[in-house]
């Protein structure tokens, strides 16, 4: 049963077929880390979100439902002085919830949310080794991938990086080229419990 999915204002919330995306929120933000650290263990999303529940960071981040189940995690953001580029955040689904098309179908979601807020792009970067199925899912949904090799942010160094991108609006969107993601710094968000 999800009674708090009721409380939220419609703007909150976006339905596409039978899936909703619910905003989170103060009311719901420990069920979001706890749906996290089940997709990501070693991770903790819990600073990320707390600063978009707080409005700090401009970020977004939901709870992804179908038929009232909630069957992942899914978010947006964006970087300072940036308005072309799109950013997928924390984006994972359970395990009992995978190879249904749910992924692509949240993944489309997100990009049409960027699309509707004026970007020209999506991007995500995520690990580059032992990460083959969701290589292969960001590629079999139409994106390209680079590694990510910035002398300025030491941790691309230790935790091989690739970053993957999609032009909403036609063609291919522009490589990256390496350009800051600040990967440090949300590393040493993660680390905090």
């Amino acid at each position: 049963m999800v009674s708090h999915q009721l409380r939220i204002s419609l703007s909150q919330a976006m339905e596409v077929m039978n899936m909703i995306l619910e905003r989170i929120t103060e009311d719901n933000i420990d069920y979001a880390v706890q749906i996290q650290n089940e997709l990501f263990p070693e991770e903790n999303a819990r600073q990320n979100y707390e600063e978009s529940v707080t409005g700090i960071s401009g970020y977004e981040y939901y709870l992804v439902y179908e038929d009232g189940n909630c069957v992942g995690v899914t978010g947006i953001y964006s970087y300072p002085d940036d308005n072309e580029n799109a950013w997928l955040g924390w984006f994972g689904i359970r395990e009992p919830y995978r190879r249904k098309h749910l992924g692509s179908q949240v993944l489309k979601m997100f990009e049409d949310m960027a699309l509707r807020k004026g970007y020209r792009n999506t991007r995500l970067y995520t690990d580059a080794v032992d990460n083959e199925a969701a290589i292969a899912f960001y590629t079999a949904n139409g994106y390209t991938s680079e590694p990510y090799d910035n002398p300025d942010d030491p941790a691309c160094r230790q935790i091989k990086t690739l970053i993957f991108s999609k032009s909403l609006i036609q063609g291919f969107a522009d490589p990256w080229n390496n350009r800051n993601i600040h990967l440090s710094e949300q590393i040493a968000k993660q680390r905090q419990k």
